[in-house]
């Protein structure tokens, strides 16, 4: 059981330095630090930054993947119907438990690289899960992949990473920000889905 602790300290340490630094501007000592355990502890864990990272990325995604699972053979109807509500009861918790690392992952897509980013790994899933129960041919995958992307994922990552930042800057209670934020996320995925019925 200490050693869970001493691991699960680890990776919420490594998500805190992340955020703060970057993941190549983070160190393993600086995360041994934060999370108050010995390198060796961290090495005997972890291989490498590397690994706390996969390790982090590979959580987040069984965590999203249980939420978008409670829904099967869910409707482009009931999706635009349900929008608000799953959104404010289903993703805003797991979004405020995992913000900082949102913002670890958010950074890491925007880099150039050849690597692919892991909010395409998501949407794989997401696709998956809705091919097999609503999308009829390769044009409504395209579609419902685009639509997910840059009117969901986008939107709703962007908005874990600027809320604290924009109510500071604007002035704007964060309840009145979150209940603004649904109604026009509403208005705007939810009109795909309705469009799609």
């Amino acid at each position: 059981m200490k050693e869970q602790n001493a691991r699960e300290r680890i990776l919420q340490a490594a998500i805190k330095v992340f955020a703060e630094k970057s993941f190549e501007g983070s160190r393993i000592d600086e995360i041994s630090r934060e999370a108050n355990v010995p390198k060796s502890l961290i090495y005997y864990h972890f291989k490498s930054k590397d690994e706390i990272l996969e390790v982090l990325t590979s959580k987040f995604i069984g965590e999203y993947t249980n939420i978008i699972e409670t829904r099967p053979n869910e409707t482009h109807s009931e999706k635009a119907k349900e929008l608000a509500g799953r959104m404010q009861n289903d993703y805003y918790e797991f979004g405020q438990k995992n913000a900082d690392l949102v913002r670890l992952l958010f950074i890491d897509s925007l880099k150039k690289s050849t690597e692919t980013p892991v909010f395409y790994r998501i949407l794989d899933m997401l696709i998956k899960k809705d091919s097999e129960n609503n999308l009829q041919n390769d044009y409504d995958v395209e579609e419902r992949r685009i639509a997910e992307f840059f009117t969901s994922f986008i939107p709703t990552y962007a908005y874990l990473c600027f809320a604290d930042s924009w109510t500071r800057y604007f002035d704007i209670d964060r309840k009145k920000f979150d209940e603004i934020f649904l109604r026009v996320y509403g208005e705007t995925h939810g009109a795909y889905h309705n469009n799609h019925k």
